[in-house]
């Protein structure tokens, strides 16, 4: 197989995304499944929503980070939130309204979720232990057991509830994107 035709199947950051999971694997966030079904792949698009210019490192309510490697401080106000992808070891994202095919950001640290909420980052996995993706989001319990759950923070922030310590998830967690912050 030439390089071109391998630099063909690449996803650029605003172009189609593209499911190579299998359709009907059940994926696992902790102990309950989830099934992916059989939706068509869809491009996304139609659903993508403008990026706001500002960092997230104050950790300002409402607005995730949704790192690229050609604007690093990129962001997303929800209900929008961050879709990145596993293209590229930077997991450049963009942000949608849409569901995310890989990695989901709805909050980068607590003060997107709800008083007495963590925000968890978890790894997704198919019944045959691969991975799938990521989904961080908000919950009321705490995230789980690292390495495939932390807990998002900031490093200018309050104390993780974990009794961790905040760190940048860049070379600790290098399947997040490098400008979110994890408990360790």
């Amino acid at each position: 197989m030439s390089l071109c035709a391998l630099a063909a199947c690449s996803k650029s950051q605003t172009g189609p995304t593209v499911d190579h999971t299998p359709h009907d694997a059940a994926v696992t966030t902790g102990d309950a499944p989830v099934t992916q079904g059989d939706a068509p792949v869809t491009q996304v698009d139609a659903a993508m929503t403008p990026v706001d210019a500002g960092s997230t490192s104050s950790g300002e309510a409402g607005v995730v980070s949704c790192y690229t490697e050609g604007d690093p401080s990129q962001s997303c106000t929800l209900p929008s939130h961050c879709c990145f992808s596993n293209y590229s070891s930077q997991h450049d994202g963009f942000c949608a309204a849409s569901a995310c095919v890989y990695g989901t950001i709805s909050c980068d640290g607590p003060e997107d979720c709800a008083s007495g909420q963590h925000c968890c980052s978890h790894a997704l996995f198919a019944s045959d232990g691969s991975l799938t993706g990521y989904s961080i989001g908000c919950q009321a319990t705490a995230c789980g057991a690292a390495p495939v759950n932390y807990e998002l923070c900031h490093t200018s922030g309050p104390a993780c509830s974990n009794g961790g310590t905040c760190v940048t998830a860049y070379l600790n967690d290098n399947d997040l994107p490098r400008t979110l912050d994890i408990c360790q």
